[in-house]
Order: C-alpha cells, then structure tokens, then sequence
C-alpha cells in the first residue's frame, strides 16, 4: 500500500500545470514569473509551468503558516452533549475537508488538487502514527480550517518600545523608531473590513467640519475677560510656555484639542463644581489628513496567504485592533506622566515621518458614542480675528440690578470713527521685521477660524457619573478548635 502511495504521489509530482490552470493571482503570477516553458498535464497547452510538487511546497508552506487540523474528537464539553439523551446535538468535526481546502485556497480544480494532495500526504505520511490511529498531516480524511495568527511580535516589539521610552531612550531610540515603522508602515492605505479608510479627511465639504473646545476658569473672573475679548488668542491652543503634557503631546508643544460635539468638550476638560467654562466652535479651514484610531479596531488584511508579507500584515492588523483602544483608554491622573509617553511618542511619529495632521479617537469621559480630535501642532493655528486699527474691547460678565447679580456675558468692540476703522491687511511672513521673540514669528498656515457668535460658558453646578456598583460579601465563621499533639 504504501509503495503504491508513493508510485502515485511520484506520477502526480511530474506533472506540470500553467498559470492559466491556476486561478489564485499570487500563485498565478510566480507561475509567469519563475515557471519554465512546458506542456500543462490539465489543459495541454504551452506555456509557463510549475511542477506540482514545485506547487505542493507553496501550499504546505502556506498551510502551515495559516491553517491548522482541526480535532478528530469532540471535546469534553461536545461528547457530554453528544451523550445526553435529553439532547439533539450532534457533533461534527470543524473545518474544511483538505482536498477542498487546497482547491479552494489555491483556486485549482479537484484533479489539481487531489495530485497535491497526494504528494502532501505521500510527504508526511508515518506508518507508526497510522498504525496507532493517528491522523497524519494532510491525510485524505483531515480537515483544515485557518487559525488565528495572533499578534504575538508585534506585542512584544511594544512593550518593549513603552519599557524603553520609560526607563531607557526617551527622546532617541533607534529601537522606537523600528517598531513605529513596523506598526505604521502604509497606514495611509489600510482601510476597514467595510472598505472605510483609516486616514480620514476632516475640513470643508467633509464629515468633520467643526471641532469644539473648551477651556475651565476656575480663579479670578479676569482670565475669562481676557478669553472673551480675544477668544481666538485663548480658547485655541495655550502658547508654548503654557502647554502642559496630555495624551498626544509633550510639555511645551501646542497641540489643538476638540471634540465633535460640544458636551463631548465639556466632559473632556473634567471642571471642578464651582468653576466656569468657556466653549467656542472652531471652523475646519482646510483639509486635514486625520488617523481614525476607532478604524484601527478593524484593519483589513488584503492579499495572498501564499506571500510571506501577508502573514506580517495580518498580525499587525491584529495589533492595531488591540493598539486602538491602547491608544483611547482612560489614564488615571497619577499615572499620566509615564502612560502617556508612547501615546505622544505616537503622535510625534505621525506628525513628521507620516505626515498627518491629527489624530481623531473616542472619548471614554461621555456615556455615548463620540469622538475627540487632536491636530498636531503644524495644524493647530486659529486664524487671528482683524479687528480695526485702534479697536478697544471690553468684556462683561454679569448684571447688577435691584433683584441682584446675574450673569450676562457679552463683549463691546469700541472702534474708532472715519478712515482710522480701516482694518490693516494681514500680515504675511515676509512683511516680519526683526528681530522678534522666539514665539513672535508663527509661518504656520491658519487650520481654524473660531465662531465668535458660538462662545458660551458654562457654570459647573454639579458633576454626575456613570457608575456600575458591586456589593462586598462578609462572612464569618468559628474556627475549629486546635488539637493537642
């Protein structure tokens, strides 16, 4: 029987097939591109050939990199419900047969496949297995499904790369520079499993055309006078000395902070009960290349199972599905200084080497769907507001009258009478005299203008949360009595 096998498996290896007889693309273009000019056995026509045995090899590698036997026997579970007779479960063994499983991941025809499957299974055949009742690899009974193929390197590489940003290399590492390439090599070309790409656009004519920000007063009334009167200076990004480190940013650089939806802005800045909160929307001035980290969670993977790069790609979508909500997770206050150094090593990343302008994630502080959006600092500018020459600004907060104070927030613009109201033209780079302060000179292009008829504040009444509550067992017992030995 098994010099019969192998008689077999020796006629089937001989035979040759052209690309045209193979349906799979990747296959079918390294028969064009390293198959040699021959007859195919199946379709008799000239052409370029593999040998089977040649296309054996590509399909057991494949295999082996994506597939695994299923079990020949039902688990515990399954055979007691098999056994029950209360019970109309039947169990039946999972995956594909192996002859269709070579047929269908190749794209051959059942002659094709069962000559490579005979050298596969001629190749792996062991008597002393067999005569045990063991199932050989690719034996004509087997049945094949595709495995999860996990993420285990790609994991590793990160933690790594956290471990070392915390404790090592914090501001230059090779090491780091490696696995945000691995991890984010052609992300501007990944699109979901529903075909949504990952770097969205934001900006006119798209589906984010506005962000809102907020920003808390919590000490004296003269700060809020100040944002009211120029809102577009400080209700945008605080300038350099001022910025503090958050979760896509180091200390010192401004970055734009928003959200989609005005309560989203508030909740974010997380306000103390008795302080108050100017909110203003922010008009998208140009187009903006945003990563969609909510995308991440479902990367597709595209390509063959037999190139060897799709098996990298499948476990770096996988990755990413467990990155994207790395990325988003709430971060208590006291750990912020250390989580947040990969998320911002992240955004420094995307930034410069892929050239994004931001990143649009979830936000974990609202108890509903929306989204957060952070522009990098290239992006970040709000366009000043040209006020004539000469303008005095004056801001009011609140109303005396003989009911009390209320409050009554508005802002007056005094401008000067007859040619002096002409506003001066904006400045350009070139109209820069110097020499100026180190933050004086801004060349960056303006993404933002602010609504000044969107300005509101909010006074912090109370805060309310979203909690699930557990109840804590006690019990207690007599301990036994102690025994004399």
């Amino acid at each position: 029987m098994r010099r019969q096998r192998s008689n077999d498996s020796s006629q089937a290896s001989a035979r040759r097939i052209c690309d045209c007889c193979v349906g799979e693309s990747y296959l079918k273009e390294l028969i064009k591109s390293g198959g040699t000019d021959g007859t195919c056995s199946y379709c008799e026509e000239e052409s370029r050939t593999f040998s089977i045995e040649a296309l054996a090899e590509l399909i057991e590698q494949a295999f082996d990199a994506h597939y695994e036997c299923t079990p020949t026997e039902p688990d515990g579970f399954e055979a007691a419900m098999q056994s029950d007779r209360e019970s109309d479960y039947e169990w039946e063994r999972d995956g594909e047969e192996v002859l269709w499983a070579i047929a269908n991941a190749a794209a051959i025809k059942e002659k094709v496949a069962e000559d490579v499957l005979s050298v596969l299974s001629d190749r792996h055949y062991d008597h002393e297995a067999a005569k045990m009742g063991e199932e050989c690899p690719f034996a004509e009974s087997s049945y094949y499904s595709r495995k999860d193929l996990g993420c285990l390197e790609f994991a590793m590489k990160w933690s790594e790369f956290e471990n070392g940003l915390k404790a090592e290399a914090r501001f230059f590492s090779r090491s780091a520079q490696g696995t945000l390439d691995d991890t984010f090599a052609g992300v501007s070309d990944l699109k979901t499993s529903e075909g949504r790409p990952v770097v969205v656009t934001a900006g006119p004519e798209s589906d984010i055309k506005f962000l809102y920000r907020a920003r808390v007063f919590a000490a004296e009334d003269e700060d809020l006078e100040q944002a009211l009167k120029y809102p577009w200076k400080h209700l945008g990004p605080p300038p350099m000395h001022a910025a503090s480190a958050g979760r896509m940013n180091a200390r010192g650089i401004a970055v734009f902070y928003g959200s989609v939806e005005s309560a989203t802005a508030l909740a974010e800045v997380r306000p103390p009960v008795g302080s108050k909160v100017a909110i203003a929307k922010f008009a998208i001035e140009r187009h903006l290349r945003l990563l969609d980290v909510n995308a991440l969670e479902s990367v597709a993977t595209s390509g063959s199972i037999f190139d060897p790069q799709y098996t990298i790609n499948a476990q770096r979508a996988k990755f990413l599905e467990i990155l994207s909500g790395r990325i988003s997770r709430p971060v208590m206050p006291n750990e912020e200084a250390f989580e947040y150094l990969a998320t911002q090593a992240v955004a420094d990343y995307l930034a410069t080497e892929i050239k994004l302008d931001g990143v649009i994630f979830p936000s974990v502080q609202v108890g509903h769907a929306s989204s957060n959006v952070v522009l990098f600092h290239h992006a970040s500018r709000v366009a000043e507001i040209q006020l004539p020459h000469g303008t005095e600004l004056s801001a009011c907060l609140e109303w005396h009258d003989s009911d009390g104070v209320s409050p009554d927030y508005s802002v007056r613009e005094q401008v000067p009478s007859g040619l002096a109201a002409v506003t001066p033209p904006e400045s350009t780079p070139l109209d820069v005299t110097l020499p100026l302060s180190h933050e004086s000179v801004d060349l960056r292009p303006p993404s933002l203008k602010i609504d000044l008829a969107s300005i509101t504040v909010h006074h912090i009444k109370a805060v309310t949360f979203s909690a699930d509550a557990y109840p804590v067992g006690r019990h207690r017992t007599v301990k036994p009595e102690s025994s004399e030995i």
